[in-house]
């Protein structure tokens, strides 16, 4: 090694696993299993300094990055870093689409792809499927969803998720179990393809899927050819590789394959984007097989929380893979539920004991599953007037089936006679769209167009409609009539008109009808249900509820400081001193309408994937942790005793998750950890687990976990170690695996003992070793 790479090294405080990465056999492929905080840009920019040092050319390295920002930030700091070393020439950090961009144009000026524009903005995109679609109309296709809200977002998931799988349209709408009324998605992509190539055009997404097809289509001798249009890479560095998607890496293996050494880093256990394409497989299997020589290195040390979120999360992921460890060896993190049972006075109360121990709200997150657990959050800050920045999402006031339900309070405000009282003017056009009347899309329009002209004559137009129509359609388009002109009589109790509204014109049965998948059903459901309880919390009439939220609305502006609000899924790669969780209930986070995980293989991956979101959620935190949610009392009494619920989950109110992370048992841990003696042995399932943790500790107290057998996930087994009561400690002999599954126990001089284990009082006993 050069006397560069030494005294550059040594002002680097790498662990001996890091040291490892860094300065693996540079002729050998190689995987880095990273858990959150584990310091990989720091291992990642030593590992290419080291093939600098071994005389890798820099132009022979290329680096991949998943997005612009963190592509722009690593090198920066590389850059920063090579050049105090004393190294001029800087390795290429790319991510996927710039290298998909550069690979385009090459191919088209070899004439291997033709040339076409890149199309960057969202409305060249939506008005060439709107174009997919009027072809499929003049086509005799039959497209159910009649209102383009309705399906366009889903759309363009589905043609991420076509583009990133590198399969057919219809193979991925078959795999995803979109709804049948989403059939026509097949025929609409297909469309929208010769429509791109008509107009010569590629988005982004394209930058990787036209070369990926090109090369699936070649032989051998032009795919060699091929291979002279780009980079020259010997050694590759891939990071964040658990979100990586079909297309990206089968492209890369055409391009590189085993001629190139790669190193990919990732952690499987944090992919939480396969709703978008992202293959977790590939890291935890594929790869392996397709690269069997390489070696594995764990970076199992997070330097971003203590032992607290460490124990935590090495108890919840190990229900994923039984051998993951997080091992916390930064600042202890401090864990707690909330001390209120509504979630936006807990939230409060959190923020003011924070703001009372001289921190800042810009050191602050709170992170949501779903975007309904957002909406108590957002108004509780925006009624104390506290700045926030929304990361992600719309605004609370933006979102479509809030607007919904203040158009219908509006009217109960009086907006027919007067529509200033209506929030925004074009709410009127919700009226009339939710439900859907069942209208086509161009009587749908005119109808709207006319309703914000004459909004006091709104209910004469649709009863007009209503006498040329005749059946089912007449009937519901004078139920709407009637029901607007009837709204008035709640303008002192409008939480109560909104939920009759709801009722009575089928308002939730519209979005069962209309949305892809149940969880889309109830988080609109969700979100109108918290906003009719902010409603009903503030107890005032229909216009002076509507003027409050205005008022609140204008107050607001696009901070650049306070309290940062995101869903989990925006705070991957982010961290905060302060993160508290919202939504951690069962049924919602893990989300399921019937928990077919015992018996479903497709049930149970979606479950292990919303663990590895919850995963990601705690390992934010860096100074304290705090679960938006106060446990009943049952429900804390199970927390004790280091229960994990298995079985009637639905009976629960607070996430397996939270049970799955032992907090009880982890504070007594840490508490030990502390020098606090902890007399006793500790009730938890997840024994083995910090043991392991503990194992990797240079001093620790003696600790001893107890099991109880009726909670225990798995039966005890010939050679564990038990206490009992009375005979004190023995051995497991056997236990039967019928009838009753007796278990035999040897405690040395008493002999040996056979019990029920319906009625044991056997204690299951781990040890360190």
């Amino acid at each position: 090694m050069s006397q560069v790479q030494t005294d550059s090294v040594k002002a680097f405080p790498l662990t001996s696993e890091q040291q490892q990465v860094v300065q693996h056999d540079v002729t050998k492929p190689a995987k880095v299993i990273a858990v959150a905080g584990a310091g990989k840009t720091t291992t990642l920019i030593s590992r290419i300094e080291y093939l600098l040092a071994q005389g890798v050319e820099a132009r022979s390295i290329g680096v991949f990055m998943f997005n612009k920002s963190a592509q722009e930030e690593f090198t920066q700091r590389l850059t920063t870093h090579l050049h105090k070393a004393g190294y001029s020439a800087i390795p290429s950090v790319m991510t996927f689409h710039a290298f998909g961009m550069k690979l385009c144009r090459r191919l088209e000026q070899q004439s291997w792809l033709p040339s076409a524009k890149l199309i960057t903005d969202d409305f060249s995109l939506v008005k060439r499927i709107r174009e997919a679609q009027q072809r499929l109309f003049r086509q005799g296709i039959k497209i159910t969803l009649q209102d383009e809200k309705d399906w366009l977002e889903d759309v363009l998931l589905f043609i991420d998720q076509v583009k990133a799988s590198g399969l057919s349209a219809a193979k991925v709408f078959s795999d995803m179990s979109w709804s049948k009324e989403r059939d026509f998605f097949v025929p609409l992509y297909d469309q929208l393809e010769h429509i791109r190539k008509r107009d010569n055009i590629r988005f982004f997404s394209d930058l990787l899927s036209d070369p990926h097809a090109l090369l699936s289509e070649l032989d051998e001798s032009e795919c060699h050819r091929v291979r002279g249009q780009v980079p020259a890479f010997s050694h590759l560095l891939i990071d964040e590789f658990q979100d990586i998607n079909p297309c990206q890496y089968e492209l890369l293996k055409q391009l590189y394959g085993q001629s190139c050494q790669w190193m990919i880093v990732g952690d499987v256990q944090q992919c939480i984007y396969e709703w978008r394409g992202a293959s977790p497989s590939i890291m935890a299997q594929q790869f392996d097989e397709e690269f069997p020589s390489a070696i594995t290195y764990p970076l199992s040390q997070s330097f971003r929380f203590g032992h607290g979120i460490g124990l935590m999360a090495s108890s919840v992921i190990s229900e994923n893979d039984k051998q993951s460890l997080v091992l916390g060896v930064g600042d202890q993190t401090r864990v707690s539920f909330a001390r209120a049972p509504k979630v936006g006075k807990a939230l409060l109360g959190e923020l003011k004991a924070w703001l009372e121990e001289g921190q800042n709200l810009n050191d602050c997150a709170v992170l949501v599953r779903l975007y309904s657990d957002m909406v108590p959050i957002q108004l509780a800050l925006m009624h104390k007037k506290l700045p926030y920045q929304l990361h992600g999402d719309s605004p609370l006031l933006e979102n479509r089936q809030i607007r919904m339900l203040m158009a219908y309070m509006a009217v109960m405000a009086g907006g027919l006679e007067d529509p200033n009282v209506f929030f925004n003017p074009d709410d009127v056009e919700y009226l009339l769209t939710v439900p859907s009347l069942g209208l086509a899309a161009a009587q749908r329009n005119l109808l709207v167009q006319q309703a914000k002209q004459s909004v006091h004559l709104l209910p004469q137009m649709i009863e007009s409609l209503a006498d040329s129509t005749e059946g089912w359609r007449a009937k519901k388009l004078y139920e709407r009539a009637d029901w607007l002109r009837s709204l008035s009589i709640y303008k002192n109790d409008p939480a109560q008109g909104l939920q009759h509204t709801i009722d009575k014109l089928g308002i939730y049965r519209y979005f069962e009808s209309t949305s892809n998948k149940d969880i889309q059903t109830q988080e609109k459901i969700a979100t109108c249900d918290a906003f009719m309880a902010y409603v009903k919390g503030v107890g005032s009439d229909a216009q002076a509820s509507l003027l409050e939220l205005a008022n609140l609305n204008a107050g607001l502006s696009n901070s650049d400081h306070g309290i940062h609000l995101m869903t989990i899924h925006k705070s991957k790669g982010l961290e905060f001193n302060l993160v508290l969780v919202s939504g951690l209930q069962e049924g919602r986070f893990p989300y399921y309408e019937e928990d077919l995980s015992a018996i479903d293989k497709q049930a149970a991956l979606e479950l292990a994937s919303e663990r590895r979101l919850f995963y990601v959620a705690i390992t934010r935190a860096k100074q304290k942790l705090v679960i938006l949610e106060a446990p009943s009392a049952q429900e804390h009494k199970r927390l004790k005793l280091g229960e994990i619920p298995r079985a009637a989950l639905k009976s629960l109110s607070l996430s397996r998750f939270v049970f799955e992370a032992q907090p009880y048992a982890v504070s007594q841990i840490c508490k030990a950890l502390s020098g606090e003696l902890i007399k006793g042995p500790i009730d938890t399932e997840k024994g083995q687990v910090f043991q392991r943790y503990l194992n990797t500790l240079p001093e620790v107290p003696e600790l001893t976990f107890r099991q109880r057998m009726g909670d225990s996930q798995s039966s005890l087994k010939a050679g564990d170690k038990v206490r009992h009561e009375q005979y004190g400690q023995g051995v497991v002999v056997r236990q039967e695996q019928e009838g009753k599954q007796m278990i035999t126990v040897d405690f040395g001089e008493a002999g040996l003992k056979r019990f029920n284990p319906k009625y044991t009082q056997l204690v299951k006993l781990s040890s360190r070793t």
